[in-house]
């Protein structure tokens, strides 16, 4: 029962939160138009790129696409439900993340709800438009297993990034601030989801899928999509996706927690 009261609560702070942001319709319609803007102007760049050499490592255009296609719509989900928590040092420091302790709800939900960016739709307007394109050029045989598999690990892929986030956040409770940590960390993982990582060195490799394990949000569960070996990792790796986006997220939402009973509060 106290799983559905949450849920409703959380549906009733986010319709909230999104008739707040339509009353700026303008904003929202440019805000779309920007992201879709700029993600097709990564993807001619990765046309460009391969405009003379065709390949990048075993990977073709349409597939890279693919990849990156992968990555952004679960990064748009992420931005939806997490990107806030980047900002979790600017409430520490002005004192107003009391407030999220004195209300009768867990702490983590209720500032993980208090926002809901309805302008990253944009995110999923190119995404689903490149699926759709990139699937008759590859000529992928979707059957129910891929797309659940699919479905799974984009889930998998949400739950790494918005892991992540949680995990930069946490920081801020012992040194009150972090969203630097944001671009030292989370902003070059998210840029090696851009491209396949048998690209780059072996090193870089092993901590994209043992440490920091962005490998899994997109490049893995691609592998196994379009039936490519990705060399120096057991076959079909990709299908823990989901599985290491779930305890990755849970090892955050735990330190994060942990953070929360040292806070103190730093007051305005």
């Amino acid at each position: 029962m106290a799983v559905v009261k949450y849920v409703n609560l959380y549906f009733k702070l986010v319709s909230a939160g999104i008739r707040a942001q339509m009353q700026y319709r303008f904003a929202f319609i440019m805000r779309i138009i920007g992201l879709v803007t700029a993600y097709t102007g990564t993807a001619v760049t990765m046309w460009v790129m391969l405009y003379q050499f065709q390949m990048l490592g075993s990977w073709n255009f349409y597939e890279m696409l693919f990849l990156y296609a992968i990555a952004i719509l679960s990064w748009g989900f992420c931005v939806v439900l997490f990107l806030h928590f980047r900002s979790l040092d600017t409430y520490i420091l002005n004192g107003t993340f009391d407030r999220f302790l004195v209300r009768p709800i867990n702490p983590f939900f209720h500032f993980m709800s208090m926002k809901f960016d309805v302008a990253s739709f944009g995110q999923f307007i190119f995404s689903i438009f490149i699926f759709i394109w990139v699937s008759f050029e590859l000529h992928i045989g979707w059957t129910i297993g891929k797309v659940l598999f699919l479905l799974a690990s984009i889930v998998g892929g949400i739950l790494i990034q918005g892991g992540m986030l949680v995990l930069i956040s946490a920081i801020a409770f012992w040194t009150t601030k972090s969203q630097q940590f944001y671009w030292v960390v989370m902003y070059p993982a998210r840029n090696l989801t851009n491209y396949p990582l048998v690209i780059y060195p072996k090193i870089v490799q092993w901590i994209a899928a043992f440490i920091v394990p962005f490998g899994f949000v997109n490049y893995f569960p691609a592998a196994v999509i379009l039936e490519k070996d990705a060399p120096f990792f057991p076959a079909n790796i990709g299908y823990f996706s989901p599985l290491v986006g779930l305890v990755f997220f849970l090892l955050s939402y735990y330190v994060w927690m942990l953070g929360l009973s040292r806070y103190k509060s730093a007051g305005s």
